[in-house]
């Protein structure tokens, strides 16, 4: 299979196991108590990696916590925990969240497809845990899961895509039946539910029941290997039969971009993401090639906020985002 231009369709790759301790109930029915006992009781287990800090998400600043949220480091549903946590690694690749949906939620995000790395990384932590506390598990049907689409290896594997070309083929709408048809999925950028804004897409295992961790990263990679072979061959039929309509659409996109006065988060997704099919079809050239996607963080409100060194608060927001969006592009187009 030729592909040629993957890192221009990659954009990132995760893997996320959920855990539970087998002497309490779910976080659904745990009470405070219980929950900071499952705490601390997560915390000893892996005291011995260095580069890990705990955040109690009671004690943590609001402004701190929706930062996380925003980095995807945790999920809105941790922020309403008082008795929730996370533990971070320093370079915020690695998180542990606890008592979100199940006791423990371990991550590990890596930039580009890079499953096997991310899941060896994630299975060093996941052995200490593993070792130190009596995690629920069954013989036959493997980790015990809050959902039951966790249950079996408790293992979820996703690489986020970028695929503008086909979904202005509306090819994608096929793609997306075939990964049901072999037990994976399509998720928008903030999971289930969620639009495909800016052509993002996440890739991903339905279930976890039935096979064993290796497997799961191998049938997700190879779905991701697959879609980046359709997206380069649709980018050459875009760029064959509709350059005129995709070039004023990429340059429209990075003309508001650099001109308009206020902008949302949505607007931001949506252009960012037509400037960054003219970066990948080669319409446009910048510096930076990646600040678009980072953008996807630091452009949304609270991340923003650290920025501005102030809360915005109602179109001060908008206003500023457009601000600070029009001074780092203006600058980076190569002529």
């Amino acid at each position: 299979m030729a592909v040629y231009d993957i890192s221009s369709i990659v954009i990132s790759s995760r893997i996320r196991l959920a855990r539970n301790i087998a002497d309490y109930r779910m976080p659904q029915q745990i009470t405070p108590d219980e929950g900071y006992s499952v705490l601390k009781k997560v915390a000893a287990s892996v005291k011995d990696l260095d580069d890990f800090k705990v955040y109690s998400i009671k004690s943590l600043p609001k402004e701190d916590a929706f930062v996380m949220q925003e980095k995807h480091l945790i999920s809105l549903d941790l922020l309403e925990k008082d008795y929730g946590a996370v533990i971070l690694s320093s370079d915020e690749t690695t998180s542990i969240m606890v008592n979100e949906e199940d006791h423990i939620r371990e991550q590990c995000f890596l930039r580009g497809l890079e499953l096997e790395k991310a899941y060896e990384k994630l299975n060093a932590v996941d052995d200490k845990i593993l070792s130190s506390l009596n995690i629920a598990f069954d013989e036959k049907l493997g980790f015990l899961t809050s959902c039951i689409t966790n249950v079996g290896t408790g293992m979820r594997a996703s690489v986020l895509m970028f695929l503008p070309a086909l979904t202005l083929s509306g090819e994608m709408n096929n793609i997306i039946k075939a990964l049901e048809d072999k037990g994976l999925c399509a998720r928008g950028v903030y999971g289930e539910a969620s639009s495909f804004e800016g052509f993002m897409y996440q890739i991903s295992n339905s279930t976890s029941l039935g096979k064993t961790e290796k497997e799961i990263v191998g049938s997700v990679k190879e779905a991701v290997l697959r879609i980046c072979d359709y997206e380069n061959r649709a980018r050459k039929t875009l760029l064959a039969t509709r350059e005129t309509e995709i070039t004023d659409r990429v340059l429209r996109a990075y003309g508001v971009l650099t001109n308009c006065y206020t902008l949302s988060a949505s607007e931001l997704l949506k252009m960012g993401g037509e400037v960054k099919m003219g970066i990948a079809l080669g319409i446009i050239r910048l510096k930076d090639n990646g600040l678009l996607d980072k953008f996807a963080t630091s452009c949304m409100k609270y991340n923003l906020s650290k920025i501005a060194g102030a809360k915005l608060e109602g179109e001060q927001e908008g206003i500023f985002r457009a601000a600070y969006v029009s001074k780092m592009l203006k600058n980076q187009r190569i002529k």
